[in-house]
């Protein structure tokens, strides 16, 4: 009895409720078509407007907003990335659009930060709002190739501002959108979280650039010596491919490196920024000549 009426709660909250996904990339494309799916009043705003184009043809939003009133959560999905240079941190979008919901957003409403910020922030955009809405940090997991295992509903972090921004987060992410939480004790170790997942696979990846470079100038196949090395049942060493391309694990590897300049003389992420920018002239040796 008491799980038929919670199915009914949810469902009329469903019908009732407003998102607003603020940002129509790749995360927030995913997040909007996810939750209109699961019966959700879905709305989007982007200053592109082919992504707001795209999302109105594929029906993942109803319509693209014209303000932030009235909506009960509003889901920040932008880019941290520096415009003019993809693998530099940029957070000036983020304070922009909390500047605007201090504005128009409604009391009590939640903000959902799924895009990737450094420590810190989430407590600096809690004040900008004074604490009118609840404010938390659930960094987003989305791999496109497997949406049905790592799509949008796969298990997350989530850290709150205070515990009923916590409260609230639940409430959305778990209760609405049926998404696993992994609950932290601090909003800054939720920060973290997204920073050193990124930071770690970089490595992984300049490892395995390293690797290939002794490989080829040794004359030792790598292909063969990563096969054998990997028969080992804790080691994985990754495919060297073209570089560390995207802007999350070059952006995010940075957002650590900053913290770690201000605390150690030397970094090994910096080390491997260093192996991968050899590793691509390695490649492309023409690279080199330009």
């Amino acid at each position: 009895m008491f799980e038929t009426i919670e199915k009914e709660i949810l469902s009329a909250q469903k019908e009732t409720k407003k998102v607003l996904i603020i940002g129509l990339g790749q995360i927030g494309f995913s997040n909007a078509e996810y939750m209109t799916k699961l019966g959700l009043h879905v709305e989007g705003v982007d200053l592109n407007k082919e992504a707001i184009n795209r999302a109105l043809h594929h029906k993942v939003i109803q319509k693209e907003a014209t303000n932030f009133a009235g909506y009960d959560y509003y889901i920040i999905c932008i880019s941290t990335h520096n415009p003019e240079n993809m693998f530099i941190p940029f957070l000036e979008g983020v304070y922009s659009i909390v500047k605007r919901i201090s504005q128009e957003g409604k009391t009590g409403a939640l903000v959902g930060i799924d895009s990737t910020i450094t420590r810190g922030t989430s407590r600096k955009l809690e004040s900008i709002l004074d604490h009118r809405l609840h404010v938390v940090h659930v960094p987003h997991r989305f791999y496109i190739h497997e949406k049905e295992t790592h799509g949008v509903n796969q298990a997350r972090v989530v850290g709150g501002c205070r515990p009923c921004c916590t409260e609230a987060a639940f409430g959305f992410y778990n209760n609405m959108l049926k998404i696993p939480l992994q609950q932290v004790n601090s909003i800054e170790i939720a920060e973290m979280t997204k920073i050193v997942e990124n930071s770690y696979r970089f490595m992984e990846i300049a490892f395995a650039e390293e690797l290939k470079i002794i490989c080829d100038r040794i004359n030792v196949d790598f292909g063969e010596l990563r096969h054998a090395v990997n028969s080992k049942w804790n080691i994985n060493i990754l495919e060297a491919k073209e570089g560390i391309g995207g802007h999350c694990l070059p952006k995010d590897s940075q957002m650590l490196l900053d913290i770690s300049n201000k605390i150690l003389p030397h970094s090994i992420i910096e080390t491997a920024k260093k192996i991968d920018s050899s590793y691509r002239l390695h490649k492309n040796p023409q690279l080199e000549i330009q």
